[in-house]
């Protein structure tokens, strides 16, 4: 299958080929490739476009549960009994 690219590239590609030793298609395979496993990695490392709208319903989730009440200074003593042992 033949791809009509305009002069420019075609330089482009010649002249990478030649710096690297390459076939014209070599050159042009490598550097195609090359950009897609750069654009696939940048596309699964992207946020889905509903994160925001998740993050959003949680926060609302977050702010609508009650405060928890503690009677002392110390914020860990719900985790024990009276006799000071682990709950």
């Amino acid at each position: 299958m033949t791809i009509a690219i305009d002069p420019d590239t075609e330089s482009a590609a010649r002249q990478l080929a030649r710096l690297r030793g390459e076939t014209i298609e070599q050159a042009v395979r490598r550097a195609v490739r090359a950009e897609l496993a750069r654009a696939e990695q940048a596309a699964s490392a992207s946020p889905p476009a509903d994160r925001e709208a998740l993050v959003q319903r949680t926060m609302a989730m977050i702010a609508a549960i009650p405060p928890f009440e503690i009677d002392t200074n110390d914020p860990t003593a719900f985790l024990y009994d009276e006799r000071g042992a682990p709950c």
